[in-house]
Formats: C-alpha cells, structure tokens, sequence
C-alpha cells in the first residue's frame, strides 16, 4: 500500500514539473512575441536612424527652356530620345559620407557633381560587359563641398524609358530600405533552395528502393528558380562579387524553368504524355544552345533572345495545363491528386510572377513563386509518401494473395494423390474456420487469426506428399508398418513447410501437431492438454470430423448421432473438451453440416463444381466397388486441373462416353472434335471421360452430334 501511494506522489511530482516547464515554454514565446512586434519602445536603448530623405523633387530636364519641373520617377516620353541628362541642386546641408541611390534598369548612368563624373553604371565602364547591362543601384558618395552644388544624371535608355527614385542618406544607410524589402524574399529563395537541394540529394540516396523520380526533379526545379530569384533580387550586389556575370547565369536559369518543369510534370503523370514533354525539353535545351552561339557570335545580346524563352516558358505551362485538365477528365488525376493541386498553384503562381516580374507589378519579386514552390513541395512529398505507403499495402495484399494461392495449389495437389480422400483438405480447412469463428469472441481471434487457421486446415496433410502411393491409397485398414510410416506425415509436412520461408511459419504447429491427443497419447510428440497448440486443438477436431462424414472402403460414414456420440465420448481424452462443447453445439444446431460423398449441395460451406463432382463419383466408385477404375491417378490428376483452372474462372465440361463397339470410330472423332486444352482418358473397360476446356454449351452439343454421328449406339451422359 506504501509503495503505490510513493509511486502516486512520483507519478504527481513528475506530472506538477512538466506542465510547469510548458507553462515557462509558452510564456517565453509570447513574451518574445511582445518583443518582437511591440513598438512602445520610448524608453528603451535608442538605436539609432535609418532613414532616408527622398531626392525626386526639382528637378529640371538640360536643354529645355521652359524651365519645366519633373518629379522622379518619371517615366520618359519618347520625343526626348534615347538619352536625356536631367539636372538639380543638391542639399546645402550635406556631410563628408552621405551618399546617393538610384536604380539602373538596364540603363546606362551617370552623375555628374560641379560638372565632373562622380559615378557611373555603364556598358562602357566595364570590360566584356555587353550592351544590355544587369539592373543595378548606383550608390555615389558625397561631402559637405558638395552642398549646394549642381548635380546632373546622365541616362542612356536601352529598353525600359524610365528613371528611378533617388533617395540620400548617411553612409550605407540608403540601402536599409532596399534591404529591409527584400530581405524576406532572399531568406525564403535561400530556404526553399537548401530544401530543393535536400530534395534532390535524398532522391539519389533512395533511387533504388523509392519511385523518387518526381522528387528528384522538383529538386532540380526548386533549385533553378530560386537561384533565378537571388540571380534577379535587389540584393544581388550584396549576394555576388561581381554581379554583373548575374546577366549569364540568371538568362539560363530563366530559360531551363520550363524544361525543368516538363521533367517533373512529366514523372509525376507517370509519363503518359512523354513525347510532348520531350519535346518541349529538346526545344529548350535547342534554344539555350542557339543563344549561346549567337551572343559568343555577337549576333544577339543574352537578353535580347530572352522574349523565344519566355513563349517556350508559355508553351511549357500551357500544355502542362492542358495535360493536368485532361486527366481530370479521364480521372487519371486520381493516381496524383494530391500534387495536382500544388502543380496548378504553381503554374499559376508562376504566370503571376513572370507577368509582375515584366510589368513591375510587385515591389518584391520571387515571394509569389517561392510561396508555389513550397506548396508544390508539400504536395509532392505527402503523395510520395501515400504512394509508398499505398504500393507497400498492395505488395503486402499481393504476397498475401501469393501466399494463398500456394497454399490452395499444395491442397489440391495433396488431395490429387489420395484416390480414397479427395477434397479432405479443402473440406478440413471449412470446418476448421467455422469453428474459430464460433470461438472468435472467447479466444481473441481476429480476422486474419480466423484465415489462418482456414489456411492451415488446407495444408494440413502436405506431409502425404512423403507417403508411399502404395501406402497412401490403400483400399483397406493399414498394418502397423503402413501405420507408422503414415503417421511420418506429420514430420515430413512441418520440416517442408519450415523451409518455405517466414510467411508459413504460422502454418507449422497445426501441421505437426494435429494427431495430438488431449490425454497424451497422440504423435509425433505425445504432447498433452494445453501444451498442444490451439490451432492443432481445432484442427484435430475438424479433421476427425471429416473422417467421421466419409466414407470408407472399409466402413460407411457415421450417422450424425454417431458423429455427435463420438465426440461427446472423446472430450478430455482425444480432443480438448472446451471445443467440443462449441463444436458439438454447431452440429446440433445445424451450423455445420458434412460435405460428404452422398452429399455434394451448396450448403454455404462448398460450391457445386464438377471438380467436385468428379471427385465424389471417383470416390464412391472406388469404395463401393461398383466399377472397375482403370487408372484412378490419372482421374484424381484430371480433377486437380480442373480446380485450378475453377480458380480462374475456366470450367471443363465433362462427359462420359460409352463406344459400344465402335473404339476405332470414338477415337477418331475425339481427335477431330478436341484441342490441346482439351482432355481424355479411359475410366473403365469401355467407357471414357472428354473434359472440354472453356466451351459454350452449343459446342458441347456439337461434339455430341459429331460423336453420335461415328458412333450410332454410343452411351453419352453428362456429369450431374
């Protein structure tokens, strides 16, 4: 009693400090929250400005008369012509330091302080810089001499017609804001890189054992495009050394998005549209080359074949698009609805940052497509991971079915062998399966519990396999030397199965074990009670029934109170008594009842097949002794095909034919009228079956016809 009230106070203690841990967890957060976008900050450490005063009013455009005002930005007319030099005075209150910014977009610039160059961006001022020249912010620096004095900004326009904002501030300060708005942009073209990269890498490492194509593509496709966004971000300057070479590596990055999505777009609709995306792949990479040659032939400038890459960057989403719609209609989408939802928000995404990326819609260029990106992503990998998960249950339900199928093909050919017993196993696996379902509640068993033990009941004699034929298919009583090698099957059937591998290890006890008796003095290994497994418990009991229910040559079968009688005598002594009780209330109220020789019904335990019928009338004309069976293997052989081919659907149709003195004629027509599916043997001196694979009733009555035809006094009779 002492210790369980310890235990409650250590249980309560441990409980008392982590929730007081969570408590400081969550307070730290929100506090840290508070800090963060709390701006009451009056009375805290100043940390001094970073502002920036505008420069866009005054100014004046050189050589215009009127005295005309413009305020930056402005967007030139085109009367002015391709270069224009506008004018102003600077502040009187400068300081050694301060600086001034404004932004080329791909214009040449310069700024002229007292009438001399102070700064310039210009193809001019660097060597191998092409015509078309990167967008950049030209920082020039100024002193307190430079108060008041007149400044001039010389722009020469090359595609875009406009001059930016100025803004002058101390020292660095003037980038603050440029930072400040692309800092989160950069962050997230940073993060969704190192994931692409994460992506692309893992891809590699799991090639082998994944489908990991898709994702080893979205990493290519990550990677490209946010490196294109840091290639065109307004920290570029801030990113590369020299930012200029950004005017390569930023155009081929631009021009392989639409490839690279092909490749993905491509794995993850399983390649059904192949050849488009191919294409499409072989038209871009056709495109980059001809660039090349074209600018290292100073033919065309990078950027001026930049408008063929954006079509083919249209073409690529458009027919993306068009394949996704398509198999929405045909309801292919269903193999990848999860990423089809991220792959249209991307494209969309996409053509939503291409189009504010031309027409400077956005103040921050990348967010919309990162943010598609990272949807994508999230799509790609949950469908990855439903894929897997969804391959690994069919290749489970597959080996499952696998499994099965084995175990149904080593029943039927165990009961292929034994003349006298055919359709034992299949009939011990039935009774075996509903008793463990009677027993379901009390013992636990689930579903797969009650399967297995059906399975066992199917294989239960595969030991049979090692007993001689002349053994096995006695007409009488076995001697004791029969007798001890027959009961050698229940070692041979458990060390076979052993070496089947870990899916039929389940199946062994009830293979070894099930000619144990309760009071010890069953075999191989005289277990008793309890100590013998459940499974050989039940199968012993549905194994005995089946014996009870059929006949023999050497006995008929049991009446079902002789059946009931012997079990009831046979509780704690053969069988375990608690089974009987169920298994002795099932018989009594009708819930099992025997498929036996006499008795061949749909009962809801066994179908009517001819299989089936076959083997009863094989069985009971060789206990009854009525007819002479000439080859009773070979029927027995013929009835195991038959089953297999039941299980795929296929039925042989039987008939049994009486020449009556017309041999020669019979066995010519036979061979007319059959194929190499077809099957015929002798039964009896004088009497033959055809087995007729998968035909249509009225060929069956052809064959009739034609064997009527040769044979005039012929007996047929069909299998009923």
């Amino acid at each position: 009693m002492k210790r369980n009230l310890r235990y409650k106070s250590s249980e309560i203690l441990e409980n008392l400090i982590s929730i007081g841990l969570l408590f400081v967890l969550a307070l730290t957060i929100v506090t840290m929250g508070i800090a963060f976008f709390d701006r009451r900050n009056a009375d805290e450490a100043y940390m001094g400005s970073f502002d920036t005063d505008s420069f866009n009013q005054g100014w004046t455009i050189s050589g215009d008369d009127s005295g005309k005002k413009i305020e930056l930005p402005w967007v030139v007319p085109s009367e002015y012509g391709d270069k224009i030099t506008i004018v102003n005075t600077l502040p009187r209150l400068l300081n050694n330091g301060m600086s001034l910014m404004v932004r080329s977009n791909m214009e040449d610039v310069h700024v002229y302080v007292d009438g001399k160059l102070r700064s310039e961006y210009s193809t001019e001022s660097m060597e191998y810089m092409s015509y078309y020249i990167p967008s950049a912010y030209l920082v020039t620096t100024l002193y307190s001499s430079d108060s008041g004095k007149e400044i001039r900004v010389v722009v020469k326009f090359k595609t875009n017609r406009i001059v930016n904002d100025m803004s002058i501030s101390y020292g660095n300060n003037v980038w603050f804001k440029v930072i400040k708005n692309g800092l989160w942009v950069n962050i997230s073209a940073i993060i969704v890189c190192a994931l692409g990269a994460v992506l692309f890498v893992t891809s590699l490492f799991f090639g082998n054992s994944f489908r990991v194509g898709a994702t080893k593509n979205l990493g290519l496709l990550m990677m490209n495009i946010t490196l294109w966004v840091l290639s065109e971000s307004t920290l570029r300057q801030f990113i590369f050394h020299r930012p200029s070479l950004s005017r390569y590596f930023s155009y081929f990055l631009v021009e392989l998005i639409g490839a690279l999505s092909c490749m993905y777009f491509d794995e993850v609709q399983h390649r059904v549209y192949h050849k488009r995306y191919l294409v499409l792949e072989g038209l871009v990479l056709g495109q980059i080359i001809i660039n090349i040659l074209l600018t290292m032939g100073g033919i065309f400038d990078l950027y001026q074949t930049m408008a063929i890459s954006q079509v083919l960057n249209a073409v690529c989403a458009i027919v993306s698009i068009v394949n996704i719609f398509t198999d929405i209609r045909t309801k292919r989408v269903r193999e990848y609805h999860i990423t089809a939802v991220g792959m249209i928000f991307f494209i969309f995404s996409a053509i939503i940052e291409f189009a504010g990326y031309h027409f400077g819609m956005f103040s921050s260029f990348g967010a919309r497509i990162c943010t598609g990106l990272l949807l994508l992503m999230a799509a790609t990998v949950i469908q990855t991971l439903y894929d897997e998960i969804k391959l690994y249950r069919n290749t489970e339900k597959n080996r499952i079915s696998m499994t099965i199928n084995t175990i149904q093909t080593i029943a039927s050919a165990i009961d292929a062998r034994d003349e006298y017993t055919g359709g034992h196993s299949e009939r011990v696996g039935l009774y075996a399966e509903r008793l463990a379902r009677e027993m379901a509640a009390d013992y636990d068993f689930s579903e797969e519990d009650i399967l297995t033990i059906h399975y066992v009941g199917l294989v239960h004699d595969i030991g049979k396999i090692g007993v001689a034929d002349n053994v096995l298919n006695k007409p009488g009583k076995l001697n004791d030397e029969e007798y001890s090698l027959m009961k050698k099957h229940t070692e041979i059937g458990y060390e076979i199965m052993n070496t089947l591998g870990e899916d039929m290890k389940v199946l062994l006890d009830g293979i070894r074990y099930h000619h144990e008796r309760f009071d010890g003095k069953g075999y191989p290994d005289g277990l008793s009670d309890t100590d013998i497994p459940l499974v050989a418990r039940i199968l012993a009991i549905a194994d005995s029934y089946d014996a009870m229910t059929s006949d023999r040559v050497y006995r008929n079968r049991l009446t079902d109170e002789e059946v009931r009688e012997q079990f009831v005598n046979g509780a704690g002594t053969q069988f375990d008594p608690l089974l009987v009780d169920i298994f002795v209330g099932l018989l009594d109220d009708k819930e099992i009842s025997a498929v036996t020789l006499n008795d061949v019904k749909d009962n809801g335990m066994s179908g009517k097949k001819n299989s089936g019928l076959l083997e009863t009338k094989l069985q009971s004309d060789l206990l009854l002794g009525k007819e002479n069976i000439l080859n009773p293997s070979h029927v027995r052989m013929l009835c195991y095909v038959m089953k297999l081919m039941e299980k795929k659907g296929k039925q042989y149709q039987l008939l049994f034919v009486k020449p009556l003195g017309y041999e020669d004629q019979y066995r010519q027509v036979i061979k007319e009228i059959t194929d190499a599916h077809d099957v015929n043997i002798q039964y009896t001196e004088g009497q033959y079956i055809v087995a007729f694979y998968d035909k249509e009733e009225s060929q069956i009555e052809e064959y009739e016809n034609a064997i009527n035809k040769a044979c005039p006094t012929a007996e047929i009779k069909r299998l009923s």
